[in-house]
């Protein structure tokens, strides 16, 4: 008896899972809750490959973009970002009338931010991110996600400038000093916006001190107490100013 009911009870558990299984019949409505409730149920892998059916099934159904959509969510939430940049682009180049094109084109960027490395390494990801969120700010300017977008670019833009920056304290440290300079330069020309914006005419103050340059010193010197009053930094630019005007008096 106890084996039968053993049995029974296994009929009845794989009856019931063969009842949730898509059938030939389903609609386009129909196979999309079944993978919806994957997703839900953070089963993202066949999520992901019951989305797929359905965008191949029912392309022009009213219920393709939404499949479109979680097949790309699918891929990001199991952190295949390159994956899941190239579905949320075939929403938007595909189904440009959706109104899911503003959010796939956020996670879009989004998943071109995740895939962004450390500032020493290729930047390539993190200035498609940045193009990206852009975009997305142009075609969206009243969307509840701008600042979010705002906020990102900003933090992209604060790695660059600090990937710059660190080549020019290399080269700095490197006693190359022209090379240094054009480093430095560059974070305050492209990235004045920056928190490394300060750091960046320091570490000219300090490049023009190391070459002798007295006058192009004392000159920065002027330009970071004039754009920078606020900065953190400014103790250690006065100490510098103080410390030529000393040297000065001593060689009088």
């Amino acid at each position: 008896m106890v084996r039968n009911g053993i049995l029974l009870l296994m009929s009845i558990l794989i009856l019931g899972c063969a009842g949730n299984r898509p059938k030939p019949d389903w609609s386009a409505e129909q196979y999309f809750s079944y993978a919806k409730k994957l997703f839900e149920d953070e089963d993202y892998y066949e999520a992901a490959n019951e989305f797929t059916v359905v965008t191949l099934r029912y392309p022009g159904s009213s219920i393709s973009d939404s499949a479109q959509y979680y097949l790309a969510e699918s891929h990001f939430k199991m952190k295949e970002y390159l994956i899941a940049a190239a579905e949320y682009e075939k929403l938007i180049t595909n189904m440009r009338r959706s109104k899911l094109v503003p959010l796939a084109q956020f996670k879009l960027a989004e998943s071109y931010y995740k895939l962004s490395p450390r500032p020493e390494l290729d930047q390539e990801y993190t200035l498609k991110a940045i193009r990206e969120f852009q975009i997305f700010i142009e075609d969206n300017p009243t969307h509840p996600l701008k600042e979010e977008a705002l906020k990102k670019i900003a933090e992209l833009r604060d790695k660059l400038a600090l990937k710059e920056f660190k080549n020019a304290d290399i080269y700095r440290k490197m006693r190359e000093y022209k090379a240094a300079l054009i480093y430095f330069d560059q974070v305050l020309e492209n990235y004045y916006d920056t928190s490394w914006a300060d750091d960046a005419m320091l570490g000219k103050i300090q490049t023009y001190l190391d070459m002798g340059d007295i006058q192009a010193a004392q000159k920065e010197i002027e330009k970071f107490k004039d754009q920078f009053q606020g900065s953190e930094l400014i103790k250690k630019v006065e100490s510098l100013a103080k410390k030529i005007q000393n040297e000065k008096h001593e060689q009088t």
